[in-house]
């Protein structure tokens, strides 16, 4: 496969990547702000990245089916998209986990709440007295 070739596939590549990274930013802060999972019309726009993402991958299996044409100065580019792939998955852990604190019932929503200073050793200190008599 020709460089340029290469270098437009890896391009694209990166380009889908930060839109995916920006659009997963997207989703936390909408789950934070509002404490519920986010909204259909937000689910469709994800699901609109899947026709890319089948695609790209498509193209980057092109390019490991001839890994002798594949030139060496672009690996600053194969880099970078493993960095926003990495990036994207530790985003969607963190997606994960605040949506199935969004769905949880209430009382156990609480159960996750901030931990106010001092309310740990109070904690404590009741389960060392009960523990005690």
């Amino acid at each position: 496969m020709e460089a340029e070739k290469v270098e437009a596939i890896l391009s694209g590549h990166i380009r889908m990547c930060t839109d995916l990274y920006e659009l997963f930013i997207e989703e936390g802060k909408l789950m934070r702000a509002t404490g519920a999972p986010p909204e259909e019309e937000f689910l469709e726009k994800k699901k609109g990245f899947l026709t890319a993402l089948d695609r790209g991958v498509e193209l980057l299996q092109k390019i490991n089916e001839e890994p002798d044409s594949f030139p060496r100065s672009l690996s600053p580019l194969v880099k970078e998209a493993r960095d926003l792939v990495m990036k994207i998955m530790m985003l969607d852990r963190e997606n994960e986990r605040l949506l199935l604190k969004a769905s949880l019932p209430p009382r156990m929503k609480q159960a996750y709440s901030k931990v106010v200073p001092g309310q740990v050793a109070k904690a404590y200190s009741r389960f060392a007295n009960n523990s005690q008599g």
